[in-house]
This record gives structure tokens, C-alpha cells and sequence, in this order.
């Protein structure tokens, strides 16, 4: 049995609807990476990434069905911050979602397009850009320069993902700057406007305040505005643009779990995680310490 989806859908989801949502916009950001048939389902359901195109279209048809208003990442944010002056064709009466994709994969171009595109959706893509034209770490194949080109005529809204998808917190400083920097330039370069989202590879290390603070200063100083994590969760009125919640989705999520997650009933795996993370930094801290100390009397 899924634990998650077991409490999501039998305690948290009807608990969320006894009770009253707090007033304020609340925007779902929905975390994709590969659509396709080629499933990985040789890991946990939780840690899956793929979704195959029939059910990736089942959970476009529901946010279709269901009067859904679907916002590119910048329109979201833009919303969030209860701008003054919104274009027309924003529903207050509507619910809001976001659609992201990250790694840049190619089954984006050739599955996942036909599919939002039949709906009139639009989304969000975050590029490994040094892995364009190429084969992703997972050997899946990345996304071409002139296919990028086409999406973005398209709608398609792009950022950026790194140069090399790395684990950015063991990078140097300055290793930080190279791949925000260097990565920004690179889909400036095919896209042909400026880039100013980022969306944050592998876990975002929210335990670690001092680094999140100096990230953030590196993002903003690099001329990002709008970021994207892998916290559970939904976005609401007055978050840190830099480092916005989603809810991660793959092939597991039905239309019961989906909908759920649409409405918040996921939200609640957060605080556990946090938890977790918390937990385990202080368990590597004093495991570091203990260490350090045991070298220090052996050198006496």
C-alpha cells in the first residue's frame, strides 16, 4: 500500500473540505518531467518521473473538465503578487494552475505539446541547457536548439535548469555562478529574449537557511526572478517568487489523486519531509563533529 496517497486520499482530502480554504489565491504548480511510454517503473511510485501520454492527457482533460485556467509560471507569479494591472483574459472566478516540465526532455516536443496544444494549454519548460542536442543522465533524449525555437514561437515559456543538472549545493560559489549564469545565456542565445526563471535540480536543501539565503542572492544577482523548487506544496499569495513550492506528478496520479493534489490534500507531506530533512542535517552535523573531535585526540 502507498502511504501518501492512502492518507491524502482518506484523511487529508476530506478533512480539506470540511474545513474552510483561508482567503487568498492559491495557484497549483504541477512538476512534470518526461511523458512518455517508457516508464521507470522500477522505482518507488513516489520517486517516478514519467507519465505516459494517455494519462498525461486524462489529467490535461481533467484540468479542461474541471474549468481550470492554465497561467504560464510568469503570469502565476505575476497574479500571486496581486499586480495592480492584469490583462484581460484573467478569471478571477476560475482556478488557477501552472504546468512545468524539467530536464528538457525531448518527449515534451513530441508528446506532450500535441497534448497541451489540443487543450490550448501552455507551460513552463526548465532547460539543462548543456544537454542540448543531447542525451539526458537518465539516456533519455534532450530537447534540439531548433525545436526550442519553434516551442517559444509557440507560447512555450523556457528557463533555465542548470548547465549540467549538478548538486548545487556542493558546488563553490563561484561553480553556482557558472551554471546560472552560463546556463541563462545559453537559451537567451536560441530563444532570442531574456530568461529569468530557474526551476532548482534534485531536493531543495530548505533545512539549510544560510545557503538558501546566499542561492537566492546569487539567483537575483544573475538576473533571475521567478524560481521553482521541489517542495510539496501550493503556491499562495505573498511566497518567496524565488523559491516556489509544486506538486510533483507521474503516471500514479488517477484522477482521484490528481484531484486531490489539485486541492491541496499533498500539502501535508511537506511538514513530514521538512521534518525528515531537519533531522537528518542535525544526525550529518553531529556525525561530522563526533568525527572531527575523535581526529583531534588521536592528533594530542
Amino acid at each position: 500500500m502507498r502511504i501518501d496517497r492512502f492518507l491524502t486520499l482518506y484523511f487529508f482530502s476530506p478533512a480539506i473540505r470540511l474545513v474552510c480554504r483561508s482567503n487568498g489565491l492559491h495557484i497549483p504548480i504541477l512538476m512534470y518531467h518526461s511523458i512518455s511510454h517508457n516508464l521507470d517503473d522500477h522505482l518507488h511510485p513516489y520517486y517516478r518521473t514519467v507519465t505516459t501520454p494517455e494519462r498525461f492527457e486524462q489529467q490535461m482533460h481533467f484540468l479542461s473538465h474541471s474549468g481550470y485556467q492554465v497561467l504560464t509560471l510568469s503570469q502565476a507569479v505575476l497574479l500571486s503578487q496581486e499586480a495592480s494591472e492584469l490583462p484581460l483574459s484573467f478569471d478571477s472566478q476560475r482556478p488557477k494552475v501552472v504546468i512545468t516540465f524539467d530536464d528538457g526532455l525531448r518527449d515534451f516536443y513530441t508528446s506532450a505539446f500535441p497534448i497541451l496544444e489540443k487543450f490550448g494549454f501552455k507551460a513552463n519548460v526548465f532547460l539543462t541547457s548543456g544537454l542540448i542536442d543531447r542525451t539526458f543522465i537518465t539516456g533519455r533524449e534532450c530537447l534540439k536548439a531548433q525545436e526550442i525555437k519553434e516551442l517559444a514561437e509557440k507560447g512555450i515559456e523556457f528557463g533555465s535548469h542548470t548547465v549540467s543538472h549538478p548538486q548545487l549545493k556542493a558546488l563553490s560559489r563561484n561553480e553556482i555562478v557558472h551554471e546560472l549564469a552560463i546556463s541563462k545565456q545559453m537559451i537567451e542565445d536560441i530563444i532570442g529574449f531574456p530568461v529569468a526563471l530557474f526551476s532548482y535540480p534534485y531536493r531543495f536543501p530548505e533545512e539549510a537557511p544560510i545557503f538558501t539565503k546566499m542561492f537566492g542572492m546569487l539567483l537575483v544577482d544573475q538576473g533571475y526572478s521567478i524560481g521553482v523548487t521541489t517542495i510539496i506544496g501550493i503556491t499562495k499569495i505573498k511566497d518567496n517568487p524565488l523559491f516556489l513550492k509544486r506538486l510533483p506528478i507521474n503516471d500514479w496520479d488517477d484522477p482521484h489523486f490528481f484531484q486531490a493534489k489539485l486541492e491541496g490534500a499533498y500539502d501535508w507531506l511537506h511538514t513530514v519531509q521538512l521534518i525528515y530533512k531537519k533531522f537528518r542535517s542535525m544526525f550529518h552535523a553531529q556525525k561530522a563533529s563526533v568525527a572531527k573531535n575523535s581526529l583531534n585526540v588521536r592528533n594530542l
